[in-house]
């Protein structure tokens, strides 16, 4: 099953609707109104609901996610577009948000191009994502178990490296704590693809599933956990 098929699944996900990740954001925010926010690769619109603006645009890749949106959450300017190829005019939007997506991208760097033009000068960008270390491999193979549109997760170093053109406001980890079988079966795998993602986990190294606090339960995995990062950048204003 794919996105546009599990749209639904998004909007009631717990790892997407709620999470410490939209509390921090909300808290550092919390004085800011703006003109012009968008939201790349929306899934639901749980992040852009959290943000003060006159305007509000949210866009993803499937059209089924943004009926979501609008029905569950009455977001009503919705645009169907690739994160590496966003159909607005340059420097139109105050601040950019992007939660819980970069990992599905495949041009990371066409991506960080993307914002940049798009953003007025000193405007904010908000990335949140899932970010790894020493557990990259093993994570990066199972989500691409879970998720054939996985990509990858990358390294705090790697996604600086990416953000030339911007300053880095702050910088927040968080660690989050995932039902194993919500996880697994949000995109509605079949028995034997379930079976294959738990066994993936089960047969990880032992300091690995430390480092990933792998609960397990009668020979079943109850729950794990990653980090994810969070982000906030301002574009710098010679852009």
């Amino acid at each position: 099953m794919g996105f546009d098929e599990a749209a639904l699944n998004y909007f009631y996900s717990s790892d997407h609707k709620k999470g410490d990740d939209l509390e921090f954001c909300r808290n550092y925010f919390k004085g800011y109104h703006f003109n012009k926010f968008l939201d790349v690769a929306s899934a639901a619109g749980h992040f852009a609901k959290i943000f003060k603006a006159d305007v509000k645009v949210i866009c993803d890749l499937s059209l089924n996610m943004l009926k979501v949106a609008r029905e569950k959450n009455n977001f009503d300017k919705l645009v169907l577009c690739n994160a590496s190829s966003l159909p607005f005019k340059n420097k139109v939007f105050d601040i950019v948000g992007c939660r819980i997506a970069f990992h599905h991208f495949k041009d990371s760097i066409m991506f960080f191009s993307e914002i940049k033009r798009v953003l007025k000068n000193h405007g904010f960008f908000v990335l949140i994502d899932s970010i790894v270390d020493i557990e990259d491999e093993a994570l990066n193979k199972i989500e691409i178990i879970r998720d054939k549109t996985h990509i990858r997760s990358y390294t705090i170093k790697e996604i600086l490296t990416l953000s030339s053109g911007f300053r880095l406001l702050s910088f927040h980890t968080i660690f989050k704590k995932h039902n194993f079988e919500e996880w697994a079966k949000r995109l509605s795998p079949s028995k034997s693809h379930f079976d294959m993602i738990e066994k993936a986990f089960l047969r990880l190294p032992e300091h690995i599933k430390e480092h990933l606090k792998v609960e397990i339960r009668n020979s079943r995995v109850v729950s794990y956990t990653d980090k994810k990062g969070i982000f906030i950048f301002q574009k710098e204003d010679y852009l």
